[in-house]
């Protein structure tokens, strides 16, 4: 089969132009040019893996303080969550949800699954596995959503007008965990998928 790396060409990931692979610089746009992206799974590994550890104080801890007249609630994200939908924000409640638990992990964990896969060798449903990259890319630049999040938790929150909401700790932790994510998600390259296999033949 052959590849780029048989063919000794590049990919400009910029302008998308295909050059020879001992160019350092694409003759198009002048951007920097590699094969593949440098220390991709290394890189990608260890941004993974210290936005797991982030994300764990980001839902184990307290994320938002409600105070009224009559209470003082201290809540993680499960919490702040319950406190919208026993309040009637099912909205607020079900995107506040997507946003800062369900997307968050599910993009974790396939970028863990691909690493896996790179690390295994494996050559099972390839083009499905870059599908599900492009899926987390495409959810990477709504990313910034999940922090706008956070504000929603202060500016959405009414009781009675009566309640004052503050943010956390744990936001500090979540913001960190999402831009980790965006940027182990940046390193990643979907080419390391396919090397082994392009090898074998």
């Amino acid at each position: 089969m052959r590849t780029d790396l048989s063919d000794s060409k590049a990919l400009c990931l910029h302008c998308e132009h295909i050059c020879e692979a001992n160019l350092k610089i694409c003759p198009i746009c002048d951007e920097e040019l590699h094969q593949r992206k440098p220390d991709s799974f290394n890189r990608t590994f260890f941004l993974t893996l210290a936005a797991l550890i982030f994300y764990i104080p980001a839902n184990y801890f307290n994320i938002m303080k409600t105070v009224s007249l009559t209470t003082y609630e201290d809540n993680n994200i499960i919490g702040g969550i319950l406190y919208f939908f026993v309040h009637g924000e099912y909205f607020v409640g079900t995107v506040i949800f997507m946003a800062s638990v369900f997307v968050p992990i599910v993009k974790l964990i396939i970028l863990m699954f691909l690493l896996y896969s790179i690390k295994t060798s494996s050559s099972w449903r390839l083009i499905d596995k870059n599908k599900l990259f492009s899926m987390i890319s495409i959810i990477g630049r709504w990313s910034m959503l999940d922090i706008f999040v956070m504000g929603l938790m202060i500016s959405m929150v009414h009781f009675e007008g009566l309640a004052v909401v503050t943010l956390g700790w744990a936001a500090l932790s979540f913001a960190i965990m999402v831009v980790l994510t965006m940027f182990a998600t940046t390193n990643f390259d979907t080419r390391l998928l396919w090397d082994d296999l392009n090898n074998d033949n």
